[in-house]
């Protein structure tokens, strides 16, 4: 049997020995495959609901699935980012060191995905994600998605599309919130003059 294909976002801690598949294991096993990556899930994951179920299929041939434990870190801040994630079951935190100390950013559930962004803008992490519960992930590598998007253009615009889309409204939450996190002075003197009221005569 091949060696086991982990993706490079689980290189921080061991993964538990318990149902993980080699390469040709994941290949070997439809069963296993079509119970958590079936069209239907596939079809609740915002990035590949524009995808038929023919595109579906073919797209979940890329996927390996690993089994995470809670608490297990799958990226850290600061390094390396190489492929996209998507969570099959579980939940994922988003926490990023700000003054020494990690702040929640956000979570994620079952159809949710993470990085995409290094997927356009090769770099090194901006956050850590972590495991809060027992979970499924299941990743692609970023030179296998664009050998794949190379081949399938068609599926390719759908899914770049869809992570526009999503990407677009991930930073539009985030800006709601800056403002909303934001203090004003609400003092004549914090106004630039344009913006002063000028008495009624």
């Amino acid at each position: 049997m091949g060696s086991t294909n982990f993706s490079p976002f689980f290189f921080a801690q061991p993964l538990p020995q318990k149902r993980l598949l080699s390469t040709l294991e994941f290949l070997e096993i439809p069963l296993y495959l079509k119970a958590i990556m079936d069209a239907e899930f596939l079809r609740t994951v915002s990035i590949l609901r524009q995808l038929n179920t023919t595109e579906l299929e073919s797209f979940s041939s890329l996927l390996t699935l690993n089994e995470v434990k809670p608490r297990q870190r799958l990226t850290e801040e600061g390094t390396p980012v190489l492929a996209l994630s998507i969570i099959c079951t579980g939940v994922v935190h988003i926490r990023r060191l700000a003054q020494k100390r990690e702040m929640l950013l956000g979570r994620l559930g079952p159809g949710g995905f993470f990085g995409e962004i290094n997927l356009f803008d090769p770099g090194l992490a901006t956050a850590s994600i972590y495991a809060m519960k027992p979970s499924t992930i299941a990743s692609v590598p970023y030179d296998s998605l664009r050998a794949y998007w190379k081949e399938h253009p068609d599926t390719g615009y759908k899914v770049v599309s869809a992570m526009m889309t999503e990407m677009c409204r991930r930073f539009r939450l985030i800006s709601d919130r800056l403002v909303n996190l934001a203090y004003w002075d609400r003092s004549d003197a914090s106004l630039p003059p344009e913006a002063k009221i000028s008495p009624t005569s």
